[in-house]
């Protein structure tokens, strides 16, 4: 499954790029985050409480930075999890744009998604993920501001 946004955040770039690019931050904005750890090479392994539809539980999930420049604003992730009999894996691109006095952050994923989980309606899967990347970029926002 592809998903795809963009959202405009009221900081400056730097300030912006210094917050999404350092995982003990960002991290605190991921909806229903439990615990988390943060390894070498920016590596993040977190337990993160998830409720779609009738599928409920302790997801685990990790992350690892496959590419990253702070010049030009780009970064592109891999993220794998499992729990509740599901699992999915995927490449998270994100791309940082300076606009006048604010930043347009662009996100991309291709997900694959196996098991109970895997078997939801595309829109339901979309409709949570929206739900979810609004929380954290909400909560992105207010940090900054």
């Amino acid at each position: 499954m592809k998903f795809e946004g963009k959202v405009v955040i009221q900081s400056d770039i730097s300030k912006v790029w210094d917050f999404i690019s350092n995982p003990e931050k960002i991290i605190q904005c991921i909806p229903g985050i439990q615990e988390y750890s943060v390894g070498e090479d920016k590596r993040v392994t977190a337990k993160i409480k998830v409720s779609i539809g009738f599928i409920k539980g302790i997801f685990h999930a990790s992350s690892k930075v496959l590419e990253e420049n702070s010049t030009t604003y780009t970064a592109k992730l891999n993220l794998t999890g499992s729990g509740a009999g599901s699992g999915f894996n995927g490449i998270v691109y994100i791309k940082l744009n300076k606009l006048d006095g604010s930043t347009e952050l662009i996100w991309a994923a291709d997900v694959n998604v196996s098991g109970p989980l895997g078997s939801l309606a595309k829109p339901m899967l979309e409709g949570y993920v929206r739900k979810l990347v609004e929380q954290l970029f909400d909560c992105v926002r207010q940090k900054l501001a």
